[in-house]
């Protein structure tokens, strides 16, 4: 099976959009990050053991979403 059209559970996808959504600015940024990350056009087509990451610890997914998008916010 291609991993790059493999869809995750839609259970799965709602757990991390409740998880990392809600800030437009933040989603747009999740979006550009696993773009250029792992070549997912959207939650959907994230890899099974990322999206498992994102569930375990959302806020480090989300911080480097914001690294990757805003790199001299950096620390």
């Amino acid at each position: 099976m291609n991993v790059a059209t493999e869809r995750l559970p839609v259970a799965t996808v709602l757990g991390m959009e409740r998880l990392v959504g809600g800030d437009p600015v933040v989603e747009d940024q999740v979006l550009r990050f696993i773009a250029a990350r792992y070549g997912a056009k959207n939650l959907l087509y994230l890899p099974r053991h990322v999206a498992a990451a994102v569930l375990k610890r959302p806020g480090d997914f989300i911080r480097a979403a914001k690294q990757y998008c805003q790199p001299e916010l950096a620390l």
